[in-house]
């Protein structure tokens, strides 16, 4: 049996192989540096966060933004050392780096724990009251006294005093000036006392917002006059025995300026 002829299988040529695979390798070459080139130009960027602590509130939100982060505050504490409303604490932290439009977390500080008593001896109810505000206090309980010295509705003495470290929003009680104390009327000279006549006052101060001025005026021969004016405070009872001369005689209780008793005697 005769044997056929073996064909051989027909080789490719090498350099077209070669071109392909250098096609191939620097289309992935390409691809690779237009990743990168897009990641570099759309990623968010790193900054560092700057030291905050001691700035405002408004301050820090400015610094921050500045540089492309944001602010939020978080809370509040107290601390001897920062002002208050100044920045205590940053989260993240000075120096941490943080991708770009990252919020940091601030705790502002509320100020000193304690604040000083002021002075506010001789000053009106009105007065005191905002500058014991001011100091970060507050008034608390009124009592009226009697002073020879200090005017009707004026700070005679507070507790605690002056200069005394308290606690931040505590009260001060105020005692306050409503005149001096009331004295026995003058019955004027011997043989007098047939013309002069006398009538007693009974008078409660009714609810009020705080302290309130009673002033009782009388009418009589002599002419007008205020006998009593004091500050009292409300469900105080006021009994005061008032005199005039002459045939007709009327007398007038005031409440801050307003009539609330009238009659004659």
């Amino acid at each position: 049996m005769g044997m056929w002829p073996r064909r051989e299988r027909p080789r490719r040529a090498l350099l077209p192989q070669f071109l392909e695979l250098l096609a191939i390798i620097g289309f992935l070459a390409a691809l690779h540096h237009g990743i990168m080139w897009y990641w570099e130009h759309t990623a968010p960027k790193e900054v560092s966060v700057p030291k905050l602590v001691g700035l405002t509130e408004r301050e820090a939100t400015g610094v921050l933004e500045s540089i492309g982060l944001r602010a939020a505050v978080v809370g509040q504490k107290p601390d001897e050392e920062v002002p208050e409303g100044g920045v205590l604490l940053a989260e993240p932290p000075p120096q941490r780096k943080v991708k770009v439009g990252r919020l940091v977390r601030l705790t502002l500080s509320s100020g000193s724990r304690w604040s000083v008593v002021p002075d506010v001896r001789e000053m009106s109810v009105d007065r005191a009251r905002a500058l014991l505000r001011k100091a970060g206090l507050s008034a608390g309980r009124e009592k009226a006294v009697y002073d020879s010295k200090v005017p009707i509705g004026y700070v005679v003495a507070h507790v605690p005093e002056a200069g005394g470290q308290v606690p931040r929003n505590m009260g001060v009680d105020l005692l306050v000036s409503k005149g001096p104390a009331p004295q026995s009327p003058d019955v004027g000279p011997p043989g007098a006392e047939s013309a002069l006549r006398s009538t007693e006052i009974d008078f409660i101060v009714p609810p009020g917002p705080g302290l309130q001025e009673v002033r009782i005026v009388v009418h009589d021969d002599q002419g007008e006059r205020t006998v009593y004016r004091r500050v009292h405070e409300p469900g105080e009872r006021i009994v005061e025995k008032v005199s005039g001369k002459g045939p007709r005689i009327s007398v007038r209780v005031y409440l801050s300026g307003e009539v609330m008793q009238e009659r004659d005697f």
